[in-house]
C-alpha cells in the first residue's frame, strides 16, 4: 500500500479481499476540519486504467460505476476535470496476469488503489482493494471470476458511503458496512437482480452494486463483519439469525462466534436447537463452544 502522505486527516486502509489485511494506521481530521470539508457536494474523478488482456482490451469500466456511488452518497460528480469541483477522487484500476492454471490459462489479479484528496488539506482517504481469481474448476472463467470478486467486495461495492464518511466523521470502518448493508437489506423487497448489460461493444458495465450481485455483496459484507470482530455489529447479525435466507443465518452466526458476542448466546443456542438445516445447527454450535466461559454445547 502506498505511504500515507503527513497531512493531517489521512485515512489509510489496506485491504485484501478474501484475505483482507488490517489497516496500518488511521489519522483523523480535526473538529474544525471536518466542519470545513463536510459540506463538500462536488467531487470530479480523475481515474487511470491499465490491463493485461490482449490489445489492452478490458471487459470493465469502473467510471459509470464509481458516478453512481458517488451521487447515492450525494455527490455531484463533475463531467470534465476542469469543472469547479471541491474533491477529488483519484483511481488507479489495474488488471495484471496471475496465476497460471494451464498452459494457456492464467488467473487475474485486480489492484485498485483509490485516493480522496482535498485541494487544501490533502488525501482523506487512501484504500486499496485487491481481488484474484480462484480455481479455474468453479466454472467460472478466471478473469470473470476476478471482476465478480472486486464488483461485490464491499470496500468498492460501498465506496461512496466510506467517502461520504471520511469527509463527515471519524473513522468508523464498521459503522459504515453496517448502515449500507441495512440499507441493502431494507432495499430487498424493491430490487431484483438484474445481469450486466450489453454495451454493443464486449465490455461489461460495472453497475453500481445497488443493481448487481446483491446477494454477494450482503454475503461478502457479513464475511468482513466477523472478520473485524467489532462488537457494534452484534445487534444486526443477531437480527439477520431469523433471516428467510439460510446463507445469510448461517455466515451472521459464524461472524458472531468470530466476534464471540456473549450477549447473543440465548439466539445462538436457539439456532443450535430449532434451526432446520443442519449445517447451520452445526455453526451455531460451534459458535456457542468459542463463547466466553463456554465448556460445553448444548
Amino acid at each position: 500500500m502506498r505511504q500515507p502522505s503527513l497531512v493531517s486527516g489521512v485515512v489509510a486502509i489496506g485491504l485484501l479481499w478474501g484475505g483482507l489485511s488490517a489497516s496500518a494506521g488511521e489519522r483523523t481530521l480535526t473538529d474544525a476540519e471536518y466542519e470545513r470539508v463536510g459540506q463538500a457536494k462536488t467531487i470530479s474523478i480523475d481515474i487511470a486504467f491499465s490491463t493485461w488482456m490482449p490489445r489492452g482490451k478490458s471487459l470493465t469500466d469502473v467510471t459509470p460505476s464509481l458516478r453512481t456511488s458517488l451521487a447515492t452518497a450525494g455527490f455531484t460528480v463533475v463531467r470534465n476535470p476542469t469543472d469547479s469541483h471541491e474533491l477529488t477522487l483519484k483511481v488507479d484500476y489495474r488488471e495484471e496476469r496471475g496465476k497460471q492454471y494451464k498452459f494457456d490459462m492464467y488467473g487475474t489479479d485486480i489492484t485498485c488503489v483509490i485516493q480522496l484528496e482535498h485541494p487544501e488539506l490533502g488525501s482523506l482517504l487512501d484504500m486499496t482493494i485487491r481481488e484474484s481469481s480462484a480455481n479455474p474448476e468453479s466454472g467460472t472463467p478466471p478473469y470473470l471470476e476476478a471482476l465478480e470478486r472486486f464488483q461485490t467486495n464491499p470496500y468498492f461495492y460501498f465506496l461512496g458511503q466510506f467517502v461520504r464518511a471520511s469527509i463527515t466523521s471519524r473513522p468508523d470502518r464498521t459503522g459504515v458496512l453496517l448502515q449500507s448493508l441495512q440499507r441493502l437489506i431494507d432495499n430487498e423487497h424493491r430490487r431484483s437482480d438484474l445481469h450486466a448489460p450489453d454495451l454493443g461493444d464486449g465490455r461489461l458495465e460495472m453497475v453500481h452494486g445497488e443493481t448487481l450481485y446483491p446477494q454477494l455483496v450482503r454475503e461478502n459484507t457479513i464475511r468482513e463483519l466477523g472478520r473485524l470482530k467489532d462488537p457494534q455489529a452484534v445487534p444486526l447479525l443477531m437480527t439477520l439469525l431469523g433471516h428467510g435466507n439460510r446463507q445469510v443465518r448461517l455466515l451472521s452466526v459464524r461472524a458472531l462466534g468470530a466476534i464471540r458476542a456473549d450477549e447473543a448466546r440465548p439466539a445462538i443456542e436457539r439456532m443450535a436447537q430449532q434451526e432446520g438445516d443442519r449445517e447451520v445447527r452445526q455453526a451455531a454450535a460451534a459458535a456457542l463452544a468459542g463463547l466466553p466461559g463456554s465448556s460445553k454445547v448444548p
